[in-house]
């Protein structure tokens, strides 16, 4: 990994390492090294006063995250953390945390030895046995991935010249978030620095998706594309605020993975039960946590320490900015960051010798067991799945020709794990990253613990209990290429159905009406709920109630399904001198009173357009008679309220035309009812 125990540190202008700074009295010289800092705002709404904290305290606001509640600052004040929590706003600041221990800029020099690359005018697989045991090969056979979905490499740069890379690499989506942990998208910022000193992001880049283009070498998923997120400055640090900037940033410019071949500096655990870097585990937690919000599955390499993950002693490698001191770990110290929530721990094997013929998956018996490479960090619990990490050719940046070259670390695994889930994206678009995650373990080929050896006799190799084909060196097993593109998982659609109403209901206004949604899946299982929306009405009438979105883990979304009901007036029959079910004779020409209720006065603005309405019909002298012997004095139709009967009152203009016919007069209301009375006119 590049940062991540393959890189040394020379002495800088230091802080004491770990150590709480004292604040100075008020007559000293409050002048120190220039440091940069995590402060987190108590919530994602006070980021601004969190900011202004930072200012009010003499500090310099590099970028605001709002979007977590996280500000990157710089100060040259030893006692910043305190003035910050001090100053005006400061209620909103939860904590403060320095994000390296040297004053900036860190100074590093790369101690990693590699081969030299080897330039190759032809697809060179048979050094691609990685691509053998993991099932890439047989997996291209039926999918090389979607070009919709987009890996973002958070590491030195890729070079997107190289033959193999530049059919792949985005570079609308790439950026450079090294500098002051702000993204910079300055035209190729995000390409590597040095050519020939960083080569890692490109060599990572070459493992996921090399395009399957007749030349060099073929990635895991050469039919995705590749995001350039530099977080690796030309030191060859990773600090916290450049993560923090790469994993903000993938959140929202259309990413699916990130791969993390890196463990973040100064530290090589971060502890939290140390003040001082506590609130860099939150910050960055937080913006991983971001990513996941956002679909993002992020995988993550375990380390190249040779230590048990599970069960930290000692560290005595850090701050490696610094002077490195001894300290004593507990469970709280963290690799950042793939010991946090939510990301993928890769571990690393080595690659037996697979038959020339060969297109894998590796299966117990084809070929020696891949064994645990003897750098990989391990752990039950903490590695998630194993990939081939030692001795793995892949791209190198160049210039002027396409370069290749081997190299080792669990930076070469995670990116094999990485393209595993871009083809698992591509044939699940919409699931969850946890649903991804899940698939990555449940596909993958278990690798037993040894058998004989040093690791055997000292049983660094612990077995999961509830689950033995689960252990600490290669987790659930070896990542499977082949299954992520051809078992077939959960493909149906959540089941969705709208409560509270029923098709076809009335109901009364007034009557308390609270349609719902359910959603449920007994497959992978609810990721979105169904949401409701409700049309029509406003107050009485047809309404439509639909429940849409729902959506499960496994990417399934559901039809929408909707549920019409009526909201209607409480409708009081017609009452004297009508009578609703007999053919009322009155005299044509006559002004006939049409009086009932819609319990409470609902306005004037009652009838449908164009009603009441009279059509003329055949008179049925079988119907029961009754002569309607008052009416009112003849003048103009109306309508009017009573609020002490709490009825209303029609008047109808019959016509002297209608002598010697029947009529039926049809009152429909604006709640989509229509009530009719008959009558005979003499």
């Amino acid at each position: 990994m590049p940062r991540y125990a393959l890189f040394a540190a020379t002495a800088a202008t230091t802080v004491v390492a770990g150590a709480a700074i004292a604040p100075l009295p008020a007559s000293a010289e409050t002048t120190g090294p220039k440091l940069s800092y995590v402060v987190n705002a108590v919530s994602k709404e006070r980021t601004a006063d969190a900011a202004a904290a930072v200012t009010a305290a003499g500090g310099t606001v590099t970028v605001s995250y709002a979007q977590i509640g996280v500000v990157i600052a710089h100060s040259t004040n030893p006692s910043f953390v305190q003035a910050v929590k001090g100053a005006s706003h400061g209620d909103a600041v939860l904590s403060v945390g320095a994000t390296r221990t040297a004053a900036l800029p860190a100074m590093a020099e790369d101690t990693e030895t590699v081969e030299d690359y080897v330039p190759d005018a032809l697809e060179n697989s048979t050094r691609q046995s990685d691509m053998v045991l993991i099932g890439a090969r047989a997996a291209h056979e039926v999918s090389l991935g979607s070009a919709a979905v987009t890996v973002g490499v958070l590491d030195d740069g890729i070079d997107a010249n190289h033959q193999d890379l530049a059919p792949v690499v985005d570079q609308s989506k790439s950026v450079n978030c090294v500098g002051n942990g702000a993204p910079d998208t300055t035209p190729g910022a995000w390409r590597p620095t040095s050519l020939t000193a960083d080569y890692h992001g490109t060599h990572v880049a070459g493992t996921i998706a090399s395009a399957k283009n007749g030349v060099g070498i073929v990635g895991v998923a050469p039919g995705v594309k590749l995001a350039s997120i530099k977080v690796v400055n030309s030191d060859g640090f990773i600090y916290p605020e450049y993560a923090i900037c790469g994993f903000v940033w993938a959140a929202e410019h259309g990413i699916q993975v990130t791969n993390n071949s890196y463990y973040i500096d100064p530290w090589l655990y971060w502890c939290e039960n140390q003040a001082d870097q506590a609130p860099v585990v939150e910050a960055v937690r937080r913006a991983v946590g971001y990513t996941t919000a956002n679909g993002i599955l992020n995988i993550a390499a375990a380390g190249n320490e040779n230590q048990d993950l599970a069960n930290k002693t000692v560290d005595t490698t850090s701050p490696d900015d610094t002077d490195p001191v001894r300290r004593t770990l507990d469970p709280s110290c963290l690799d950042l960051p793939s010991e946090l929530p939510g990301v993928v721990s890769v571990s690393s094997t080595t690659q037996p010798t697979v038959p020339a013929t060969a297109v894998g998956p590796w299966a117990p018996g084809l070929t020696t067991q891949p064994a645990r490479s003897s750098f990989s960090s391990f752990g039950l619990g903490a590695v998630d799945v194993a990939a081939p990490g030692s001795s793995i050719y892949s791209t190198s940046p160049s210039t002027g020709v396409s370069s290749y070259r081997t190299l080792s670390g669990t930076s070469m695994a995670s990116p094999h794990v990485a393209g595993v889930a871009a083809l698992l994206v591509s044939k699940h678009p919409g699931a969850t990253p946890d649903y991804i995650a899940e698939l990555l373990r449940k596909q993958a080929i278990p690798l037993a613990c040894p058998t004989s050896g040093t690791d055997y006799t000292q049983g660094r190799c612990k077995v999961d209990p509830a689950n033995p084909s689960v252990n600490g060196f290669f987790g659930h097993g070896l990542v499977n290429a082949y299954k992520a593109v051809t078992e077939a998982e959960d493909v149906t659609a959540p089941t969705v159905a709208v409560t509270g109403v029923t098709q076809g209901q009335q109901i009364t206004k007034g009557v308390p009406v609270t349609p719902g949604c359910t959603t449920t899946d007994a497959g992978s299982g609810v990721a979105k709920a169904a949401t409701l929306s409700v049309t029509g009405g406003p107050a009485v009438g047809s309404f439509t109630a639909t429940c849409s979105g729902g959506r499960d883990r496994a990417g399934n979304t559901a039809a929408p399904v909707s549920v019409t009901y009526q909201v209607v007036f409480g409708w009081r029959d017609f009452g004297s001198p009508i009578n609703v079910g007999k053919l009322n004779v009155v005299k044509a020409g006559s002004a006939v009173p049409v009086k009932f209720g819609l319990s409470g006065n609902q306005g004037l603005d009652i009838f449908a357009g164009g009603a009441p309405t009279v059509q003329t019909v055949a008179c049925d002298t079988s119907v029961a008679q009754d002569p309607v012997e008052t009416t009112v004095t003849a003048g103009s139709s109306s309508l009017s309220y009573d609020a002490a009967s709490d009825q209303y009152s029609y008047v109808w203009k019959t016509q002297k035309t209608q002598a010697k016919t029947c009529a039926r007069l049809s009152v429909k209301l604006i709640d989509g009812t229509t009530h009719t009375a008959d009558f005979m006119f003499n």
